[in-house]
């Protein structure tokens, strides 16, 4: 136990420093309180690297009452600072009963741990597949954060999700690309002409399109893993380029590629072997016969992390055991907020990874 304290007085801030194992699963928080005043008080949660001025992490404001318990999501550095911020209304009057903080393996006996990936970065708040929503990201405490890499007609590697500019492009006046070219057959002068913020909010305007060397800078300055959604794949050479620049960033062994194309994940294979952390084959519903050529291709499962990921809707008791059982960790994605039910649900299920396009809402912070 961290932090651990009986019938103290009412405080504004209440921070303590704790050591963080390498794989550590959360900071369980518990507090109970007796609240006597107007309204509900409020607690809120950051987690925060000695010596940085921003924190890594800021939860939504919770009320507070009674006897609650917080799980704060998984942070990852060496060492971390959990502060804990809890607001009175005026003429309120709260006792903290407990307040105690502890880290390590899950309550609910699970042994692998749960991992949260940023799905094209904080995206939910900032444009899609772009250095803010990267940098949201990870500034909200995601341990890892998938992008999109395309390469343009001269070879460059960029990150941006669809094949063509429509969806996310704009002008200075705010008018989409009149046509419908591919990103390969573009140069980077042509992708740089365009604004890749303006169709989400104005507040975005000027974000460009990101070069893949600057999420992988990112990643190295905090410790985010890097993981690539790739459709479509890349060839040989593009992918040994991509090796050498993880290398140089020491990012190798923490980087992850997931795919909805078997092929992709094969060719990948071929480069990266068992040196990096490992390989995901997507898929939007069940589908045994895609389940079976994967079992069956060149990956060695027992020499890397690898898994299945399926839509949350599609998953069942069946398909999960199915996917344990081949030796591949189970994976969800979902395009819609989650309930803390849905979630509990399928976690008993085995489930331990999940893939969201809607981050860091309550029903993240289980209580």
């Amino acid at each position: 136990m961290l932090l651990h304290e009986e019938n103290t007085a009412a405080k504004e801030n209440i921070a303590f420093g704790c050591p963080v194992p390498e794989r550590l699963r959360c900071i369980s928080v518990t507090v109970r309180s007796e609240y006597t005043g107007p309204e509900c008080p409020h607690i809120t949660f950051q987690l925060s690297r000695p010596g940085d001025e921003e924190p890594v992490f800021i939860s939504h404001s919770y009320m507070l009452g009674g006897a609650q318990f917080f799980r704060v999501p998984p942070a990852w550095f060496e060492d971390v600072e959990l502060c804990m911020e809890i607001i009175l209304p005026e003429g309120g009057e709260l006792k903290l009963l407990e307040l105690s903080a502890d880290y390590g393996e899950p309550a609910d006996g699970r042994t692998e741990p749960l991992r949260f990936n940023a799905h094209l970065g904080l995206w939910g708040m900032a444009p899609n597949n772009t250095m803010p929503a990267f940098e949201l990201a990870a500034l909200c405490g995601f341990p890892a954060c998938i992008v999109v890499p395309k390469l343009t007609a001269g070879g460059e590697l960029v990150c941006i999700h669809d094949d063509t500019l429509a969806r996310y492009a704009r002008d200075a006046e705010g008018n989409s690309p009149p046509d419908e070219r591919k990103i390969w057959d573009m140069t980077l002068e042509e992708l740089d002409r365009w604004d890749y913020g303006l169709y989400k909010h104005p507040a975005w305007r000027g974000t460009g399109i990101p070069r893949l060397a600057d999420f992988f800078d990112l990643c190295a300055k905090t410790g985010m893993r890097p993981m690539f959604s790739t459709h479509p794949g890349l060839p040989v050479e593009k992918w040994r380029e991509v090796r050498e620049m993880l290398e140089k960033r020491d990012l190798l062994s923490r980087f992850h590629i997931k795919s909805f194309d078997l092929d992709v994940l094969e060719t990948a294979w071929s480069v990266f072997g068992t040196d990096i952390d490992g390989y995901t084959y997507d898929n939007r519903k069940w589908e045994p016969e895609r389940f079976a050529a994967y079992i069956a291709c060149p990956i060695d499962f027992s020499a890397c992390r690898c898994g299945m990921e399926v839509r949350f809707d599609h998953y069942t008791p069946e398909i999960a055991k199915e996917i344990l059982d081949a030796g591949l960790f189970a994976a969800a994605w979902s395009i819609k907020r989650r309930t803390e039910e849905e979630y509990r649900r399928i976690i008993s299920w085995g489930i331990t990874e999940f893939t969201e396009d809607y981050h860091c809402t309550p029903e993240m912070n289980w209580k």
